[in-house]
């Protein structure tokens, strides 16, 4: 909902979807409220924390806007979110995600300034260990709605996109069930109408700490599969790309092995997911052998690192 002041900066609503998040709240606010831009509107969804959570909140005042209440999952707090919010652009950071700099909302807002045709726009993510370690960047690739179709990979690192709600309000919210991998089916819905641009800065952190359901491998195998068949089903999808729909589906079978095998060790679902992706695509029996390679070469040297007393290890690496 656009300002009544034609000259009055964009506002920007950041929504932080919380549940028992109390041990990395803190930094997530300060790194929104640190923030140079002016014009941020932040709200914390909380679905009813019993960890200390509520106390945090209360501590900001007027700062920030919140409630805590149940609510169904994370993907409706993120809708309940940005239907509260006034900003003509969105954003979002789970409650462990930090804004990268001071300047990353100013400099995401002057893009899309100078680019109105552009209607998501992202910057680049690095990934921070439980401590705080930087770990490397979440994402290596350019958005491109072919590669993101037919690999099922969705490049857009989350904590640095800011969208235009108009585009959202366009394609429609979030979908509620998909508890992992609900970025992704967006960006897709997004892609196939919209604009979505890069910008090289560093914008966002995304802390890899476990606790979420979507951290489970199994569950995101499921999601790769189900958002690529609605992606078929949707009105637009141009006529070159729908006929790639079984190589499409190859590539979310074996994308999805590769989640069940990291996020659990989930070895039934992969080698399920990895049957029916070669069964739709045979040709990607390389990418299965160079990923079963990689993934060997790397279980060998987490228990070298154990077994030279560098690490202590409560459960076989996955």
């Amino acid at each position: 909902m656009p300002s009544g002041d034609p000259d009055a900066p964009p506002v920007v609503s950041v929504v932080i979807p919380c549940l028992n998040r109390a041990r990395f709240l803190v930094p997530t606010l300060e790194s929104v409220l640190q923030q140079e831009y002016g014009a941020i509107e932040c709200l914390v969804v909380d679905g009813g924390s019993t960890d200390g959570t509520r106390d945090i909140l209360s501590r900001y005042g007027d700062r920030i806007r919140w409630v805590s209440e149940p609510d169904d999952g994370h993907a409706d707090a993120i809708n309940k979110g940005w239907r509260m919010s006034r900003g003509e652009i969105l954003a979002w950071l789970n409650a462990d995600d930090l804004w990268a700099v001071p300047g990353a909302v100013s400099q995401a807002v002057g893009y899309l300034q100078r680019h109105p045709e552009v209607d998501v726009v992202y910057g680049t993510c690095d990934r921070l260990d439980a401590a705080g370690r930087v770990l490397g960047p979440t994402y290596l690739r350019e958005w491109n709605l072919r590669y993101a179709v037919e690999q099922c990979d969705h490049c857009i690192p989350q904590p640095a996109a800011f969208l235009r709600r108009r585009v959202v309000e366009s394609v429609g919210w979030l979908d509620p069930s998909f508890i992992s991998k609900k970025d992704h089916e967006l960006w897709l819905r997004i892609g196939l109408v919209g604009t979505i641009r890069h910008v090289p800065l560093l914008w966002a952190y995304e802390r890899t700490s476990l606790g979420y359901l979507a951290h489970r491998g199994d569950v995101t195998a499921a999601a790769c599969v189900a958002l690529t068949k609605k992606f078929f089903e949707l009105p637009g999808v141009p006529t070159a790309l729908r006929r790639r729909r079984r190589i499409a589906l190859g590539g979310a079978y074996l994308r999805g092995a590769r989640y069940a095998i990291r996020d659990g060790g989930h070895y039934r679902v992969a080698i399920r997911c990895v049957m029916r992706a070669l069964w739709l695509s045979p040709w990607r029996m390389g990418q299965v052998v160079r990923y079963g390679w990689r993934e060997a070469q790397r279980k060998a040297a987490a228990w070298r690192h154990v077994a030279r007393g560098k690490g202590q290890a409560t459960e076989r690496p996955t």
